[in-house]
């Protein structure tokens, strides 16, 4: 598909992002959970790149791919719905151009993973209301488990389903049989190895959760990203909400739709229940198709046309990476796109640190460890760092915060992303050393990010809980 083309010639234009960089170091570190995410996405990452190799183009064809994939399943929607072959096709054009599928689906997140759990639930769910066939309860089930094993967002469409259940005579009584319990089972069978760990380790990821409330911006924030990246087609999702609501046969498919994208408005981001819009948006289509007056039909079909080609020439630079990294600034995408700028000068900002550690003084050298505030730098030290040329290399943020080694015992320690007044509780005489530089002035993370030296009041063990950062 031409989609996937487009993701395989871009993707090695920019480094790895920030985030990718951890999910590799996750992925070194398997376990049953992580603190801000389920196990899955780390270990595909792990796997793609033992089979492949590491480099942002072999750790990013898993997500182009699925992105191909999903453009696929837009079509399938309106397929389902009993729509025409050119309603298939105008459907595929609107998910090529979406921008909530193409700039999410070039860069290894959970995005992608979370977007085709939610898209395929909610096909398995849209064929349950159409033929009532028990076996979807299972599949539905299926979907929903792996889904709560690649990103806890999913808990909103969980949420969605089961109050359309609870609101639709028919599938109510449907909880009389024994197949949407035997797809809670399965769900919660898949799950339970996660929940497992969140026990054991007194469920780090709600205290993540807790401390990202509000992260979003509020509603207000929510409602304003939303419809910008609907803005070209928001009539056309609008029409496919209320002709689903209008539905008899469908409005638990509506019911399931907006409850996470009211849930989101409050506790979550805007792109956290994307993956509800596309049958929304194959429902408008529908509905066009029903039109009786053929010019109108035919001229609303053109208009949609032209929106998503406009759609997609206006968000295409913002959101493809086909500018290469010496000109992201001069282009104002840094500031643009946070994901762009994070994906420049990683390999720089190791061989940066990389010098400062190698230029102290032996005697430092010797005992000092590498604390850095935010798992960039050491991610990125772990895939473009010499090994044999570094000392250990910690961070307290996240899962970091786990892989403390047991044996460390360093004296003294570089403390990237930290200023001297910030750890002057745990140093003696800290001193303010360089700060980091991203090339191309990109306002990266790491861009004039401080490193100061360190003399330890007490071994790092005795301090790590007080570093903890699960935000």
């Amino acid at each position: 598909m031409g989609i996937i083309a487009l993701h395989l010639a871009t993707n090695g234009t920019l480094g790895f992002h920030t985030d990718e960089l951890y999910y590799l170091a996750c992925g070194r570190h398997p376990a049953l959970g992580y603190v801000d995410f389920p196990p899955v996405v780390p270990l595909l990452g792990r796997l793609e790149t033992g089979l492949l190799g590491v480099s942002p183009w072999t750790l990013r064809l898993l997500p182009s791919l699925l992105g191909g994939f999903l453009v696929a399943l837009s079509g399938a929607y309106v397929r389902r719905l009993g729509g025409s072959l050119r309603l298939q096709g105008i459907a595929l054009l609107t998910a090529i151009a979406a921008p909530y599928l193409l700039g999410a689906n070039w860069v290894f997140q959970t995005v992608t993973f979370d977007q085709v759990t939610w898209m395929v639930s909610l096909y398995w769910f849209l064929c349950l209301v159409i033929d009532r066939r028990p076996r979807y309860w299972i599949y539905i089930g299926i979907t929903l488990g792996i889904g709560l094993e690649v990103k806890y967002t999913i808990v909103g469409l969980i949420a969605g389903i089961a109050i359309a259940v609870l609101l639709t005579p028919w599938l109510r009584v449907q909880l009389r049989t024994k197949y949407p319990w035997l797809a809670v089972a399965i769900a919660l069978l898949i799950w339970a190895p996660n929940l497992v760990w969140q026990v054991v380790e007194g469920f780090p990821s709600v205290a993540y959760i807790a401390n990202h409330r509000g992260s979003g911006g509020g509603a207000v924030v929510y409602l304003i990203q939303f419809v910008a990246y609907l803005f070209f087609i928001l009539p056309l999702w609008l029409a496919g909400m209320i002709s689903l609501f209008r539905s008899r046969l469908l409005r638990s498919v509506g019911i399931a739709c907006a409850v996470p994208l009211l849930v989101f408005l409050f506790v979550g981001k805007s792109y956290y229940a994307a993956g509800t819009v596309p049958i929304a948006l194959a429902q408008g289509l529908m509905a066009i198709s029903r039109i009786e007056r053929p010019k109108l039909r035919s001229g609303l079909q053109l208009a949609v046309v032209i929106a998503n080609v406009l759609e997609f020439v206006v968000f295409f630079q913002l959101l493809v990476p086909i500018t290469p990294p010496n000109r992201i600034h001069a282009a104002s995408l840094d500031v643009k796109n946070e994901v762009f700028a994070d994906s420049v000068g990683w390999d720089d900002v190791a061989n940066q640190v990389t010098a400062i550690y190698g230029n102290l003084p032996p005697s430092e050298r010797t005992n000092t460890a590498i604390i850095s505030a935010y798992y960039g730098v050491p991610g990125a030290l772990d895939v473009y760092g010499n090994p044999n040329a570094l000392p250990p290399v910690v961070s307290p943020q996240l899962s970091y915060f786990y892989w403390l080694p047991r044996d460390l015992t360093a004296t003294d320690a570089l403390m990237v992303d930290y200023q001297p007044s910030q750890v002057a509780w745990m140093c003696t005489s800290p001193k303010l050393i360089t700060h980091l530089t991203v090339p191309y002035d990109v306002l990266g993370l790491e861009q004039g990010a401080p490193v100061t030296f360190c003399h330890l009041k007490a071994p790092i063990p005795k301090i790590w809980a007080q570093l903890r950062n699960f935000s």
